[in-house]
């Protein structure tokens, strides 16, 4: 009887793992449904409210001509209006800068969330630069008055991220979306850093004044501006390949449409990162005469772990002189500064006259031939056309 009995039980708890399954199928299936449903409800009036139109696709009717050059306009305007605004800020109360700082930065996170995960970027958001932002949030959030913390985000700020905007050539292109939240997401955390460090953080008592933040012995500064970040960027660097190289290795194996940094360097054979890399991996013999980077192996993710090591320690040896030095810090700021602005300036005279003038052109094609094939068929645009993209840059 007993081997019976229990027999029965398991069936019993089979039985009922079962319909548990069943229901769960079923309530998830509900649940799709109903969500499938409040988004077609709510898709007829944000069309009817972003395009007049409830039957025109909001991603067809941004490539109108027209839409298009009122968003750069507007865009134009944004951007302009921002970098006035931060100006201001920072000159006329730099005290208070890190409030406009924490207001700004999750709000540009979350647009450039949802935009890299639209265009399969989101893995770029794992970048050093995001987490030298996410640690300026967590210091003014949780520990405000912790000194070691501020020199260990003053050095990431000033030192790999503030770096980058030369090396990688941000331009501050002020019609570009993308290109102004490049600049914002290397220069705040400088600015931030920089307002906090030579005029405090205002009145309050539980955050650190600038004579709190005094230039430091010669011994704990050494460890503070420069041990400490180091062991920060580790700590970075080791989460980093947990998500990559384990986490995600298998979805990322499967879709090479999904890029991260590395595919970006190791694929971008024009660009002077990838052959002084790759010049230098020659000569020393660690890589062959005819042979290329490839993302997909384990020599191609060292060099390129161990370049941007080495890059970090490197830009780490000054910040010590920008810590005690007004001057220095404000010089390299500017420098940085500069760059961007070349750039911009660059890419408008040299790159985007031409670009802007095809794109309309593409753009003036795509609705000819859409209006054509709707005169013809009085049917909706074919989806050849509908699905043209037309980049931004």
């Amino acid at each position: 009887r007993t081997p019976t009995t229990t027999t029965t039980t398991m069936t019993d708890v089979s039985t009922q793992d079962a319909a548990s399954t069943r229901a769960d199928r079923a309530i998830a299936a509900a649940f799709r449904a109903r969500s499938g449903k409040l988004i077609s409800s709510a898709r007829k009036p944000v069309r009817r409210a972003v395009t007049g139109n409830e039957s025109t696709r909001v991603r067809d009717y941004v490539k109108l001509p027209r839409v298009i050059r009122r968003i750069d306009k507007w865009s134009f305007c944004a951007g302009v209006g921002a970098l006035m605004t931060t100006q201001y800020v920072a000159t006329s109360m730099p005290e208070e800068f890190w409030k406009y700082y924490c207001v700004c930065t999750p709000l540009i996170f979350v647009a450039r969330a949802a935009y890299y995960r639209m265009i399969r970027w989101q893995y770029f958001l794992y970048d050093f630069c995001y987490f030298a932002n996410a640690a300026c949030l967590i210091f003014h959030a949780c520990a405000p008055r912790n000194v070691t913390l501020f020199r260990s985000i003053f050095a990431f700020a000033n030192g790999p991220v503030l770096v980058a905007i030369p090396m990688w050539r941000n331009s501050l292109v002020f019609h570009s979306v993308d290109k102004v939240q490049s600049v914002f997401v290397h220069a705040m955390p400088c600015l931030l850093t920089w307002c906090g460090r030579w005029y405090g953080h205002g009145d309050d008592v539980n955050r650190l004044s600038a004579m709190d933040l005094d230039s430091p012995a010669l011994y704990e500064g050494l460890r503070d501006l420069m041990v400490y970040p180091i062991f920060g960027y580790l700590t970075w660097q080791v989460l980093y390949l947990i998500k990559t190289e384990l986490l995600d290795m298998k979805k990322l194996d499967s879709d090479p449409t999904l890029m991260t940094s590395l595919r970006w360097l190791a694929g971008d054979t024009k660009s002077a990162q990838n052959r002084m890399a790759l010049k230098l991996m020659r000569h020393i013999g660690f890589f062959g005469e005819d042979e290329m980077f490839d993302a997909k192996t384990v020599k191609t993710k060292f060099v390129f772990i161990w370049i941007q090591l080495t890059y970090t320690i490197v830009t780490f040896m000054l910040i010590p002189l920008m810590y005690s030095s007004k001057t220095a810090h404000t010089a390299a700021m500017a420098i940085a500064f500069f760059s961007c602005v070349y750039n911009g300036a660059v890419y408008y005279i040299d790159v985007f006259s031409r670009k802007y003038i095809e794109r309309i052109a593409m753009a003036e094609e795509y609705e000819r031939k859409s209006a054509d094939l709707f005169s013809r068929s009085g049917a909706d645009v074919d989806d050849e056309y509908r699905e043209l993209h037309f980049p931004i840059d």
